[in-house]
């Protein structure tokens, strides 16, 4: 497991990665919410930063005491350590750091990572149980691998963008952050196995990207190509191969229906007053009601808008049709069902209330993990962990002097 690290202080007690030590190097996104993720389950994340902290600090929303939100959201159970990595001092810092880490994880583009000096081949010899864990934009073969990007940027061009959005208007970038977010759950998986198989096979590289993330999330639409010649079309609210399944607008407000089979497009028809849909022997199957697709979507659309949403949740919720409201943030935040599964967290700090943050979205048995840390101050805990280092190793002294612009 860790290689020789004392434990850090925390109340992380009983989590499953209790023992392991993580540098995070990562900026943004994919790298800190992978990075998050192992700190929930106890790892101790030591969160490596520039002079003047990650550029995520900066990005707005922000608190009322000029906080993050951004940052926030990827960055709790972490502790902030300020180094400069042009600096020889600060890099020295950094090599005895990671002889006490068992996994790296940093978002350098692979050439930035070899001038920076943290590429996998240029650490596997002096650090042979290390995971490294590197995150690029177009994956680390090919004539793009040291191309910059970002979430939206890798949604054009995967081609998620072009099926996102009303079929009559121009493509929309999703709502949320999915390739990022994606890219940083796949590394958190790829480094459990890693260190699952680190007995047998010593230190890995762990290679993910938000490129091949992006693919991956294609799934049916891409296998759909490779194996039927299909491209699929923008459907705004709803998709193509199945119908009704999209909003549909009521009295007060919109909902979403789902009835994804036929046993359920029977309830359907049966619950709105249709029931001769049911019974129609040309709409019996799926693909049946695909080739009349409009004549459907129109007469349901009729339907829906002469009553109020909550009527409708009501007849369709109790026959076991799927539907849903469409929720705003605030609604959903503050919906019982997100409190009942802890997917909203209070993190209590000593210098004003408590942070809210979201909740970790997988859950080990009966356990209730501890509320984390909150979220650091960018190098609040240098002077601590360097102390640990001077501890392993008496002949290094957090004494070092520091660069301009680090935290002492």
């Amino acid at each position: 497991m860790s290689q020789g690290h004392p434990t850090a202080p925390s109340s992380q007690s009983g989590r499953p990665l209790e023992g392991i030590r993580v540098i995070d190097m990562s900026r943004v996104l994919a790298g800190p919410f992978c990075g998050q993720m192992l700190a929930d389950m106890g790892a101790d994340v030591i969160k490596i930063e520039p002079p003047g902290g990650d550029e995520n600090r900066t990005w707005p929303p922000l608190t009322e005491d000029g906080q993050s939100c951004n940052f926030m959201s990827v960055n709790r159970g972490k502790r902030s350590l300020t180094l400069d990595m042009k600096s020889d001092v600060d890099k020295a810092n950094f090599r005895k750091l990671l002889r006490t880490a068992d996994v790296l994880i940093h978002n350098y583009l692979p050439a930035i990572a070899e001038k920076v000096g943290v590429a996998f081949e240029m650490l596997h010899a002096d650090f042979p149980d290390l995971i490294v864990c590197s995150i690029s934009s177009y994956g680390n073969q090919g004539a793009l691998r040291n191309n910059p990007g970002f979430d939206a940027l890798l949604s054009a061009f995967s081609g998620i963008m072009s099926l996102t959005g009303e079929p009559d208007r121009p493509p929309v970038r999703t709502g949320v952050s999915t390739i990022d977010l994606g890219t940083g759950i796949y590394g958190y998986s790829g480094i459990l196995t890693a260190l699952l198989a680190r007995p047998q096979m010593g230190g890995q590289h762990v290679q993910v990207s938000l490129l091949e993330t992006a693919i991956s999330f294609l799934t049916f639409n891409g296998v759909g190509w490779l194996e039927a010649g299909t491209i699929p079309r923008r459907e705004g609210s709803g998709i193509w191969y199945s119908v009704p399944y999209q909003l549909f607008h009521c009295s007060d407000g919109d909902l979403y229906v789902g009835a994804l089979n036929d046993m359920h497009f029977r309830a359907l028809c049966e619950t709105v007053g249709r029931p001769d849909l049911a019974l129609d022997k040309t709409l019996a199957t799926s693909l049946q009601r695909l080739a009349r697709r409009v004549e459907l979507i129109d007469i349901f659309a009729g339907i829906f808008a002469a009553r109020p949403v909550q009527e409708w949740m009501d007849r369709l919720d109790s026959v076991g049709v799927p539907v849903s409201p469409v929720h705003t943030i605030d609604q959903t935040l503050q919906h019982k069902q997100i409190h009942a599964n802890d997917m909203v967290v209070g993190i209590d700090r000593a210098d004003g209330p408590p942070r809210h943050l979201m909740g970790l979205p997988f859950k080990l048995g009966d356990i209730r993990m501890p509320v984390p840390r909150v979220p650091p101050d960018a190098g609040e805990q240098t002077a601590e962990i360097l102390a640990e280092l001077e501890a392993i190793d008496p002949k290094f002294s957090s004494a070092t002097p520091k660069q301009p612009g680090t935290t002492p």
